[in-house]
C-alpha cells in the first residue's frame, strides 16, 4: 500500500494512541484501522510511518520501557544501576500488563536491543565476568516480568482487616503474609543478583580445576618416560660397582 505524501500525524503520537488502545483494549483490539479511528485519520496515513501493525507494536512497547534505560556515566555501580533497571521493567509492566506477551518476545521482536548492548558494555567495563552477564540480565529481566504477573493477576488481593475464614489455609496464609509483593521483590532480587554471582563464579572455578587435573595427567606419563633412562643407567652401574668391592676383598 502506498504510503501518503503528507503527514497527518506524528510517529510519537501514534504509538501514544497505541499504548492507549493496548492497555484499555487490549492487544487483540489494536488494528491499522482501530488506530486510525483513535487518531481521525485514514487508517492508510499510519503507513506513512509505520510498515504494519508489528512495528507499532514494538514501537508502542519500547515508549512504556522508555525509563529502562542504557546505563549512564552518573548510574554507579552495576550493582546499583542494574536492579534498578529491573525495578523500572517491573513497574512499567505493571502500568501495562497488556505488554507482557511483547515483552516475553522482545529478543527476536528486537526491542531494548541498543539498552541491552550498552549494559552489556558497561558490565564488561566494571570488570564483571563475560560468563556472568547475560545470567544477570536475564535473571532479572525474568524476575521482573514474573513479579509484574503475580501483581496484576491480583492472587494477593487480600483485605489485611478481613477475618481469614476457616478454609482455605492458602487464603488464612495469605492475610498473615510477612513480606508485601514490593517487599518480596526486593528481598528476591537481592538473592538472585548474589546467588547467580555465586554460581557462575564456582563454575568457573571447577572449570579451571579440571583443566589443571586434566594437564597434570597429561604430564605425568611424560615425567615417567623421561625417568626409564636414569632408572636404566642406575642398574648398569651396579656390575662395576659389584666388581671393585671384589677387587677390594
Amino acid at each position: 500500500m502506498a504510503r501518503p505524501r503528507v503527514r497527518l500525524i506524528s510517529r510519537r503520537k501514534a504509538l501514544e494512541a497505541a499504548l492507549d488502545i493496548i492497555d484499555n483494549e487490549g492487544l487483540q483490539a489494536l488494528s491499522m484501522r482501530r488506530l486510525g479511528e483513535a487518531l481521525n485519520v485514514n487508517g492508510a496515513s499510519l503507513y506513512y510511518h509505520f510498515k504494519g501493525k508489528d512495528e507499532i507494536l514494538i514501537g508502542a512497547t519500547q515508549l512504556a520501557l522508555a525509563d529502562v534505560t542504557a546505563p549512564r556515566e552518573d548510574s554507579g555501580s552495576w550493582r546499583v544501576w542494574l536492579p534498578m533497571n529491573a525495578h523500572r521493567t517491573r513497574q512499567a509492566l505493571i502500568a501495562h500488563p497488556e505488554l507482557i506477551p511483547i515483552m516475553l518476545r522482545r529478543v527476536p521482536l528486537g526491542i531494548g536491543n541498543a539498552e541491552v548492548e550498552a549494559s552489556v558494555a558497561r558490565l564488561k567495563a566494571e570488570g564483571v565476568p563475560m560468563s556472568a552477564i547475560v545470567p544477570l540480565i536475564e535473571s532479572l529481566e525474568m524476575l521482573a516480568i514474573v513479579s509484574a504477573l503475580q501483581v496484576v493477576g491480583g492472587s494477593n488481593a487480600v483485605d489485611d482487616d478481613e477475618d481469614p475464614a476457616p478454609d482455605p489455609l492458602y487464603r488464612r496464609a495469605q492475610v498473615a503474609r510477612g513480606l508485601s509483593d514490593d517487599e518480596l521483590f526486593e528481598v528476591v532480587l537481592a538473592s538472585v543478583l548474589s546467588s547467580v554471582e555465586s554460581a557462575v563464579l564456582l563454575k568457573e572455578a571447577s572449570r579451571t580445576s579440571k583443566r589443571s587435573r586434566s594437564r597434570l595427567s597429561t604430564a605425568a606419563p611424560s615425567r615417567a618416560r623421561k625417568a626409564t633412562p636414569t632408572t636404566a643407567s642406575s642398574d648398569r652401574a651396579k656390575p662395576a660397582s659389584a666388581s671393585r668391592s671384589k677387587r677390594t676383598a
